[in-house]
């Protein structure tokens, strides 16, 4: 290891161990790594974080534990799950969906029925990753259920990605959604989307939606989808 990347993971150490965590350091510091080839060390400190009282520190190791793939960090975003921080689930809940491991179903199944539906998104989000029957079928008891627009966005996007592609309507049909966020979002799913079959109906319908009276942050999304359209 490299002096440098030694220093920068004695200072994150050290960072961890205070209280209260200065995350805003403790993230211009890791910046400062390359996280493509992250060093097995910062593995271990990261995995030693996930039991912090501090609920920053907890979320800043489950952030960038993304950038690994070992048991232990599988077993910890198992872990992480039942967090009692909204951020720190989401974090955790995001690894699975990258470790995308059927072993991974209940406890994302779990996360489904969580209080917030940004959490509930999230599980959605990963469980569309297990491309398996249980996982289809989890969502779409889960659907039936569901009543928040933003969660929503999670199911559908999952479902179509597993081969529903009549989902695509109901996401583009949440454009004309009251929450800024489920529109965000329902924006960033259309953008991985397009192909050739669909994208002047997804088109349409953003041209149309920046037609409307909608906040600046909405607007930015949709024009920037737009922009990607028209360059394909």
């Amino acid at each position: 290891m490299i002096e440098e990347t030694k220093n920068i993971l004695d200072e994150i150490q050290t960072i961890i161990q205070q209280k209260p965590f200065d995350y805003g350091t403790a993230k211009d510091l890791i910046d400062g790594l390359d996280l493509e080839k992250a060093p097995i060390e910062l593995e271990g400190i990261l995995l030693d974080c996930i039991n912090n009282e501090d609920n920053d520190a907890r979320v800043f190791a489950y952030e960038y534990l993304y950038n690994f793939d070992s048991e232990a960090v599988f077993q910890a975003a198992l872990l992480g799950t039942v967090d009692d921080d909204d951020l720190v689930q989401m974090c955790a809940i995001e690894i699975l969906g990258n470790l995308a491991k059927i072993e991974s179903l209940p406890f994302l199944e779990k996360a489904l029925k969580a209080n917030d539906p940004h959490v509930r998104c999230f599980a959605a989000e990963s469980i569309g990753f297990i491309d398996t029957d249980e996982a289809k079928v989890i969502l779409e008891k889960r659907l039936d259920k569901e009543t928040d627009s933003f969660a929503k966005v999670g199911i559908y996007s999952s479902l179509y990605s597993l081969g529903e592609e009549e989902m695509l309507s109901n996401i583009i049909v949440l454009l004309d959604d009251s929450y800024h966020l489920t529109i965000i979002r329902s924006l960033r799913v259309l953008e991985d989307c397009i192909n050739q079959a669909n994208k002047e109906m997804i088109k349409s319908s953003i041209e149309n939606l920046l037609e409307r009276d909608i906040p600046i942050s909405v607007k930015d999304a949709a024009e920037i989808v737009l922009e990607k359209i028209k360059r394909e």
